[in-house]
This record gives C-alpha cells, structure tokens and sequence, in this order.
C-alpha cells in the first residue's frame, strides 16, 4: 500500500504569496490614509472641546465685566480667566495661567491623549474672536482648529505641514498668526 502526501506545491504558495503581495500593495496606503484622516478628525475634535472650554471661561469673565481683549492678553488683570495668547500649553502640567487651566481640565477629561493647545487671537466676520489650536504634542504635525475645522482635502494638499507652535491661520485674504 502506498501513502500519498498532501499538501501544497511550491508554486500554489508562490501564487498565494504573490496575491497577499499584490493586495498589500494596494491596501497599505489607503488605510495609512484612514489613520491620517482619524488623526486630523481627533484634533479637529479636541480643538473643539478646548473652544468650548474657552467660551466658557470668556463667558464667565464677561460676566465678571473683563472683555474677550483682557482674558487673552500677557497682562496679569484678568489672571482669574486669562489665557496667554500665543502660549503653547501642554493639557497634561498644571498651566500657570488660571484660565489656560480650566481647558487644560477639560482636555484631560478626554484621559491620556490630552496634548497641547494654544489659544489665538483673531477678527471673524469684523468682531474679536479666537482660534483654538490642538495637537498630540508640540512636535505633531498634525493640528486640529476650531472654528474652520481643517479639511483632509487642504491638510492633504499642503507640501509641508507646521507644528503646533508656529502654526498660521490663513482665510481669505488675511492671515492670522496663532503666535498673535
């Protein structure tokens, strides 16, 4: 009685191989795509979350009769409310600035991935306002902002993509320094 072997030949496992080959090579840059876009949706998002955190503060110090250009300002007249504008503030240290450590705690709500924000001042639609700016870290190219949430399709067209800290703003015709 003669036993037979099974199993696959070489050239089924080179077939297979090269198939797995073929889908890899089209399948591994769209999902790095897909990675890319949940990236800039979470800083859009989180942006957002500090924005939100910032209205309130703005409100409350409103209430107390401080105007939006006295809470984020350098100077030391608003220090319950203020946020330094232009100031980098990483959301998991305490913030120096009162104001900047009430979004900070909003943003550490969301657990470890609480990242940095900065605060900008800015003129929407001819009144005083701000841009909020969110990233991983200071060294993230990927920045989320709120209002005018960045678009995959202008992240993705850009050649080169600038950090947290001296990120700018342009609408229109004007630019908005986030360093401002």
């Amino acid at each position: 009685m003669k036993k037979t072997q099974k199993g696959f030949t070489l050239v089924e496992l080179v077939v297979v191989i090269a198939i797995i080959g073929v889908l890899a090579a089209i399948l591994v840059p769209s999902m790095l795509n897909y990675v890319k876009k949940s990236r800039l949706k979470t800083a859009n998002s989180n942006a957002k979350t500090a924005y939100n955190a910032v209205a309130e503060n703005v409100a409350d110090a409103e209430t107390n009769g401080y105007a939006l250009s006295a809470v984020l300002t350098a100077d030391t007249d608003a220090s319950k409310w203020k946020i330094t504008a232009g100031t980098v503030y990483d959301a998991k240290a305490s913030a120096a600035d009162a104001g900047a450590e009430k979004i900070a705690a909003a943003l550490r709500e969301n657990g470890d991935e609480a990242g940095c924000f900065k605060v900008a001042k800015a003129t929407i639609s001819g009144q005083a306002s701000y841009v909020v700016l969110w990233a991983k870290n200071t060294s993230d190219e990927m920045v989320g902002r709120y209002p005018d949430a960045v678009s995959w399709d202008s992240w993705k067209s850009e050649t080169s993509h600038e950090t947290i800290s001296n990120f700018t703003i342009t609408k229109g015709s004007s630019t908005i320094s986030a360093a401002s």
